[in-house]
């Protein structure tokens, strides 16, 4: 517990407010230095970003505030000092700085790398159980398909059935931690007879976690499509490439008539409940040049 004269930063019971906010609930850490200030502030009217920097050995007064609006990023050095100011516990301390890293992460890897240090998290899996399971479902390819197969008239309600059918294969046990998984998340229930059926169950991330599991699932479903590709008949597949010159304006046009398409199709398929087949319908609208000095692609 932290206690300091009452001319300092700190007083015990406004560090039993402050710590009184679980880490282990967040996934943005500058959301959390936000809601920590506002409970230290509440709990004791003198503290300041200034007091704060001078118990953590900062030479900025502002240097919190800087961190907390996002105009500073925490280092190795300056997130110790964060950690003593903050009063973390060993545990908290883990957790925090693997969401730092999370948050700051400039590469996919680094942030899947990170995030999936987050999910080992004990606490972090008992407030957020369904975290690991999102992710899980994203980062793998069959998991979507095993849930449209449920629908199939043919589906005889066995992981056997289904993994007869996956290409590429998927083992049983596979299959069958597939169902365990869709259940849990709710996307499909047992049915009386047996079988399954799916529900509509949406999966919902908090935008930290979105963009990567999404990320996850596009390279998945490219590696597969890259994979397959060539054992496919011609009959069955459309592929096809446009490389094009455009004016700079034209990428949020293109994308204005992908997205038109993409509801076009599911208008068209909304009243298949029992699948015969599933396919995968991707589109790709990627730039290949980098026309101004410092633009990011």
């Amino acid at each position: 517990m932290l206690v300091f004269a009452r001319g300092g930063a700190y007083t015990s019971s406004m560090g039993r407010q402050a710590k009184s906010i679980d880490l282990f609930a967040y996934t943005d850490y500058r959301s959390y230095l936000k809601e920590w200030y506002a409970r230290a502030k509440a709990s004791r009217g003198g503290f300041s970003f200034r007091a704060f920097s001078k118990q953590a050995g900062f030479n900025s007064p502002n240097f919190y505030k800087l961190v907390m609006d996002g105009e500073r990023n925490l280092t190795q050095e300056s997130l110790a000092r964060f950690v003593i100011g903050l009063g973390l516990n060993k545990q908290e301390e883990a957790f925090f700085r693997n969401l730092v890293f999370f948050n700051q992460a400039k590469t996919h890897d680094q942030k899947d790398f990170y995030y999936q240090r987050l999910l080992q998290s004990r606490k972090f899996n008992q407030l957020k159980p369904i975290e690991r399971h999102q992710y899980d479902f994203y980062s793998t390819w069959y998991h979507p398909v095993v849930r449209e197969l449920v629908t199939s008239p043919q589906f005889d309600g066995t992981a056997e059935w289904i993994s007869q059918r996956l290409y590429p294969s998927v083992t049983v046990p596979q299959v069958k931690k597939s169902l365990d998984l869709l259940e849990t998340l709710g996307l499909v229930v047992r049915t009386p007879e047996g079988g399954y059926r799916q529900t509509d169950t949406l999966i919902s991330t908090g935008p930290e976690a979105q963009s990567l599991v999404l990320l996850n699932y596009h390279q998945a479903m490219l590696g597969i499509a890259k994979e397959i590709l060539p054992e496919v008949a011609a009959k069955n597949r459309d592929v096809s490439t446009l490389t094009l010159g455009i004016k700079r304006e034209r990428i949020g046009q293109i994308k204005k008539r992908i997205q038109e398409f993409r509801q076009d199709i599911l208008k068209l398929v909304s009243t298949d409940t029992q699948a015969e087949e599933v396919v995968v319908l991707a589109f790709q609208l990627l730039p290949l040049t980098i026309l101004e000095k410092g633009r990011p692609l």
